[in-house]
């Protein structure tokens, strides 16, 4: 299980653990929606698209994976070998469950915020690689950031 505990309230940077012990940081780099960290000795960095549909996770300038459809009811991740479908697990909710397919309703794993305030998360994703599970908890967070800065601004040009 990895757990994400956002380090400060100012600036995107989360402290990720994996049952317990301190693994990485995620570190926002720049304006651009997108993080950089290290893993196992090997860097890695989360790059997105203008409008946040899309991210890529890239090491050195090859392309690992890619998520797309990022914000929708159903998102997926697709790396050179194969293909992780993802859900919102309710319309009232941000919780992100792992499905074993676009249209299949088992649930492999979820990603779901442990805390409203600080950005805190929890990811139970059995049996993926931990580049591609830091990967796709990375996109959850960037994608709530994403979220709660969008309200924030609708909230405050009314």
């Amino acid at each position: 299980m990895l757990e994400a505990h956002r380090v400060s309230s100012f600036r995107p940077r989360w402290e990720v653990r994996e049952d317990g012990a301190p693994l990485l940081v995620l570190e926002k780099k720049g304006w651009r929606s997108g993080v950089e960290y290290t893993l196992d000795g090997t860097s890695y960095e989360v790059r997105s698209t203008w409008t946040g549909t899309r991210y890529t996770l890239v090491s050195g300038e090859t392309e690992i994976a890619h998520a797309e459809r990022i914000g929708r009811k159903h998102w997926s991740v697709t790396t050179p070998e194969s293909e992780f479908h993802f859900r919102r697990r309710s319309v009232w909710k941000s919780d992100q469950e792992w499905v074993a397919g676009p249209d299949s309703s088992a649930a492999l794993g979820s990603i779901r915020r442990t805390g409203t305030w600080r950005g805190d998360a929890e990811a139970q994703l059995p049996g993926m690689p931990a580049p591609l599970a830091v990967f796709v908890l990375a996109v959850v967070l960037l994608m709530w950031e994403q979220a709660a800065a969008a309200a924030a601004t609708g909230a405050a040009a009314t």
